[in-house]
């Protein structure tokens, strides 16, 4: 689900309360992941990675699917096309440490549960200039 690239402040005070809300709560998601129920699916990670240091970026964040632990370490696949990180592309698994997720979601019975930086992102977008897909996506988040 996860696909657009979006510029973001990392001043943001709302998109840095989000990043620290899901590590706060992210033993919900991986409660869910683990003992997935009826109507859970599309388990997704907002990670930040260091971006390519000509790209003028800090980071890019990048949504991983697929999330596993084994050998004591998290890892996932991108589920993104990286446009600042060196060497990687969609679907590579890569490890990722859980202390500096910066969001996650996964969906619920055709709700999304999580996921409050795209609901902020997409919120942010005047009503009358939201597409028909950011419309529909706003309305699968639980309220």
């Amino acid at each position: 689900m996860p696909a657009r690239t979006v510029q973001l402040d990392h001043a943001d005070r709302e998109i840095v309360l989000i990043a620290e809300a899901a590590r706060d709560t992210l033993s919900i998601f991986f409660r869910h992941l683990s003992g997935t129920g009826a109507g859970e699916h599309s388990f997704f990670i907002k990670y930040p990675f260091d971006a390519k240091t000509d790209s003028g970026i800090i980071s890019e964040q990048i949504w991983l699917s697929g999330i596993s632990f084994r050998d004591g370490l998290y890892y996932g696949k991108l589920a993104n096309t990286p446009l600042y990180l060196h060497g990687l592309k969609t679907g590579d698994t890569v490890a990722f440490s859980a202390d500096s997720i910066s969001d996650w979601m996964y969906i619920q019975n055709d709700k999304i549960i999580g996921g409050y930086s795209i609901k902020y992102l997409l919120e942010s977008i005047p009503e009358d200039q939201r597409s028909e897909e950011q419309k529909k996506l706003l309305q699968m988040f639980e309220y």
